[in-house]
């Protein structure tokens, strides 16, 4: 199937999926706050609850730099399939938290094994992507990102009508049996690595990691980027995070 012409834009379908798994699993929890609180009592504090939010993004966002030098030394299949069933283990898992502290300790290992996606994920998309079909690739693949972060929003519908046990359960379940799909059907793109283990060999400090960050730093782009994504957050963290409570007030 690798040899075959359509397989760079199977690829990307795969990896649609993973994308979609990685957003709707981490959003899952905002949604079944109400009916998770009956059982663990601590998540009535609106202080408890913020915790458990934050240590996700805490750790990702640590994460995410190791996850794109790890990714650029590691077999990328291998270590998106791990990432999806790690994560998707933690998911089910979270069915049968009976404490706040069970609740944490998952929520940080989610944070870890999700972070460690998305470098290698569009590591691998633009490996089996020429320059033409690149970038509208990795558009379609961002596209299963928020398609996931929207459909974990009905989290709380399918804990209304099950319960918020079975709803981990059952996502959790989703994502394990989708990373054995993924060992039989993903594929590095062998040609491109190996081109890239010669330009490596070539120009050993080229790959430095410290090399690396200095570019990334130096990056107008990347400060721009960074600017745009940390903004929104502001007035909530100013003023004690008003745009979730209007929400829940007026909606």
């Amino acid at each position: 199937m690798k040899n075959n012409k359509y397989y760079p834009w199977i690829v990307v379908g795969l990896l649609w999926f993973v994308a979609l798994l990685n957003y709707m699993d981490r959003q899952m929890l905002s949604t079944m706050k109400e009916a998770m609180q009956v059982d663990i009592v601590e998540l009535q504090s609106a202080t408890n609850f913020g915790r458990l939010m934050a240590i996700f993004l805490w750790i990702y966002g640590l994460v995410s730099p190791m996850a794109g030098m790890i990714a650029d030394r590691l077999n990328r299949k291998w270590l998106i399939v791990g990432s999806l069933f790690v994560w998707s283990t933690v998911t089910y898992g979270m069915g049968y938290a009976e404490t706040f502290d069970q609740l944490y300790w998952l929520r940080a290992l989610m944070g870890v094994s999700e972070a460690l996606y998305i470098p290698a994920g569009l590591s691998l998309i633009a490996d089996w992507h020429k320059d033409k079909s690149r970038s509208l690739a990795i558009g379609i693949h961002m596209t299963g990102l928020y398609t996931g972060q929207a459909i974990g929003g009905f989290g709380a519908t399918v804990a209304a009508a099950y319960n918020w046990h079975t709803t981990f359960h059952g996502f959790g379940i989703i994502g394990i049996v989708y990373a054995l799909v993924l060992m039989l059907f993903l594929h590095e793109n062998k040609e491109h690595t190996e081109m890239e283990k010669i330009a490596r060999s070539a120009n050993e400090e080229r790959t430095s990691p410290f090399r690396g960050l200095s570019l990334l730093l130096g990056n107008i782009a990347f400060w721009v980027i960074l600017f745009y994504f940390a903004v929104p957050s502001l007035p909530g963290w100013a003023t004690k995070n008003w745009l979730p409570t209007l929400f829940a007030e007026s909606l």
